[in-house]
């Protein structure tokens, strides 16, 4: 099948080299009614697709690509999905203009081209994500996936390596023209040229890197080699129809017409590039157009002209970069980052599994093993030294399984802070939509004069300004939060706000079960006494500590619901309370409670009374071990079918 999918690609990229050879696609068309497999259906609209692709000014390519879609959902084929995801993104949407949708689509063939670990396809994909952000004239984010792509090419020995290398080193060549490092740019310019010559790439190839050498010497100011460079690309842009290469091209050589007093020339290039724009509705190429234009006739002293430009410029720009489209693309990205986040916690939940399965089957080979030396070799030294090799390794892996423990904590209240930070951040978002609107009628109202109805939405922006702040300060403090608790424990005491470290871990916890399990719902009370202040205690220590019970609280009351059923709420309480020279913290639920023939082992290293696979029996007896080393106490009470409380009890001084 992949080879079968290998060849499919290179005969496509030979047919699409001209972009719309017409007896070519006539007869893929007429082979295409004939096929009944879908596979093979799959394949031919594939070649249609990169055959039709091109400022053609029909939908052909997009008809194309959303057959191949359903196709790709028949075959329920992963890699197929991502290919067809990836042509939309790229051969419709990114060369119409229309970056947000492009990012969607791409966003949605990521974590598939993942899955099936395709290296080419993945740097591809990465390459393609960096094209947007390129158009969005965010350099970082470019640079960011770029670096990615090239963290992912695959072998040398890859019939497509070279062609995955040269798109990296044009992306970086671009990036470093960005952000006016000339030498670096020089450099990648240069590879470019070594791997064109390798490959043999073709027309694209060549107009690329002639456009980006030229673009490298017009930044040096050697006009005469930028020059000679751009001359040469200007000749291939005629048989070269790619919206994204094609405005690299224009980005650069339009300016050092400028800049050399070419006007006319300039003039000329800028309406074909404004021309191509309408004619493929791409609003990239049109904004670039006609904001050179505007230059142009600037420098001719043409204000009329230039007026006409500026607004057509004006009317682009606002609608590329709309607060709806920033923050589409904004939210894309922030989901993707949430998806890896769940991805690596579920992979290190599976790895912890795995440790903690080994644990167990070693523990008691070992355990087998010393015993077996003990009785039979008791006199002798050899015997001796086995068993105490034997007990370092259980030792070493028992304090494996603790740090596993600590992770999965860490990753639990990763998935909560996920969800959590999502809230704040709709309300910027929204009161920032809704503020660019207010600001827009505000200025209509002072247009017409009516400046009473001008302070009041002042006034309502002001306020909205404030909510913002507000929300953004909450993103910021759970981040802080976020950040506090993954840090290594310093050992070292601090003054701490018990009440906050307490609110904070129980809204977390809440959140990070609820993000592994939709179903899971509990009511939570609170009861802080406020006269508290700040307590010196470790707090990454107590606050992992306090996750432990809250956690445990949770589960508890989770497994009730499912035996009770209807009748039945789940709550979880958190207190705390001052008395005499110590604090007491509570955590409290309506649970089944504790068997009395377990509570006297409730502490004891390894003991659970979960089901196989979902817990360690660890998790108290740190709780246990980590409280007695602040000079406090843990201690339960529990009644049979009623409930259970656990009690901290920490010193003040």
């Amino acid at each position: 099948m992949l080879k079968k999918i290998l060849i499919t690609f290179l005969i496509s990229i030979s047919c699409s080299v001209s972009y719309g050879q017409s007896t070519v696609a006539d007869s893929l068309r007429a082979e295409l009614a004939t096929v009944v497999k879908p596979i093979d259906r799959f394949d031919i609209l594939n070649r249609l697709v990169l055959d039709l692709t091109g400022w053609k000014g029909d939908n052909a390519d997009s008809t194309y690509s959303v057959e191949m879609l359903y196709v790709a959902q028949e075959l329920k084929n992963d890699s197929l999905l991502a290919i067809s995801y990836n042509w939309l993104g790229s051969y419709f949407y990114l060369n119409k203009g229309d970056n947000s949708t492009a990012l969607e689509y791409y966003f949605k063939a990521l974590p598939l081209v993942e899955k099936t670990t395709n290296k080419r396809r993945i740097s591809s994909l990465y390459f393609d994500i960096s094209l947007v952000y390129f158009d969005l004239q965010n350099n970082e984010a470019a640079v960011e996936n770029t670096r990615k792509g090239g963290d992912n090419l695959p072998d040398k020995s890859h019939p497509l390596y070279d062609f995955m290398l040269i798109q990296y080193q044009g992306n970086m060549a671009q990036y470093f023209l960005l952000v006016n490092q000339p030498d670096s740019s020089f450099y990648y310019a240069e590879a470019m040229t070594e791997t064109n010559k390798r490959m043999n790439g073709g027309l694209s190839y060549d107009f690329g890197e002639a456009t980006v050498t030229g673009a490298v010497y017009a930044q040096i100011k050697n006009v005469e080699m930028a020059d000679e460079y751009f001359k040469k690309a200007l000749a291939l842009s005629y048989s070269v129809e790619s919206a994204t290469s094609g405005l690299l091209f224009y980005n650069n050589y339009i300016p050092f017409l400028l800049s050399n007093g070419r006007v006319e020339e300039a003039g000329f290039q800028a309406k074909r590039l404004l021309k191509q724009g309408i004619l493929s509705k791409n609003n990239n190429l049109k904004l670039a157009g006609a904001g050179f234009l505007r230059r142009v006739f600037d420098a001719s002293n043409q204000i009329d002209s230039a007026y006409y430009y500026s607004q057509m410029e004006a009317n682009i720009n606002a609608e590329i970069f709309s607060q709806t489209n920033v923050n589409r693309v904004e939210s894309l990205a922030f989901n993707d980052k949430i998806r890896k986040v769940e991805d690596q916690v579920k992979e290190e939940a599976y790895q912890n599994r795995l440790k903690r399965n080994a644990f167990l089957g070693s523990t008691f080979t070992l355990f087998v093993i010393a015993v077996f030396l003990f009785r039979n070799n008791r006199q002798k030294s050899k015997s001796k030294k086995k068993i105490e090799k034997a007990y370092d390794q259980l030792k070493s892996t028992q304090s494996q399984l603790i740090q596993s423990e600590k992770m999965a904590s860490l990753g639990e209240l990763t998935a909560g802070i996920a969800h959590e930070i999502q809230n704040p951040l709709n309300f910027v978002n929204n009161f920032s939509e809704v503020n660019e609107e207010l600001l827009i009628e505000m200025k209509e109202e002072l247009d017409k004069g009516n400046m009473d109805d001008a302070k009041a939405l002042a006034s309502d922006a002001i306020d909205n300004q404030q909510k913002i702040l507000h929300h953004g300060k909450r993103a910021d403090a759970i981040v802080k939060g976020m950040l506090q608790h993954s840090r290594a424990s310093s050992g070292v005491k601090e003054p701490t706000d018990i009440n906050g470290l307490a609110d904070e871990y129980l809204r977390l916890a809440y959140h990070g079960l609820r993000a592994k399990d939709k179903t899971f719902n509990a009511s939570m009370h609170t009861d802080f006494d406020e006269t508290i202040g700040n307590i010196n205690i470790i707090p990454q220590d107590i606050g992992r500590v306090i996750l432990n019970l809250i956690t445990n609280a949770f589960y508890t009351v989770d497994e009730k619901k499912k035996q009770d059923g209807e009748g039945y709420e789940p709550t979880v309480s958190v207190a705390t309370k001052k008395e005499g020279e110590y604090v007491l913290i509570s955590v409290k639920d309506n649970g089944n409670g504790i068997p009395e023939q377990v509570r006297a082992k409730i502490f004891q290293p390894f003991f659970t009374t979960k089901p196989t696979g979902q817990g360690t029996g660890l998790g108290l007896s740190l709780s246990y071990d980590i409280v007695k080393a602040h000079g406090g106490e843990l201690r339960v009470e529990t009644k049979e079918g009623e409930g259970t409380e656990f009690i901290i009890s920490l010193p003040i001084v």
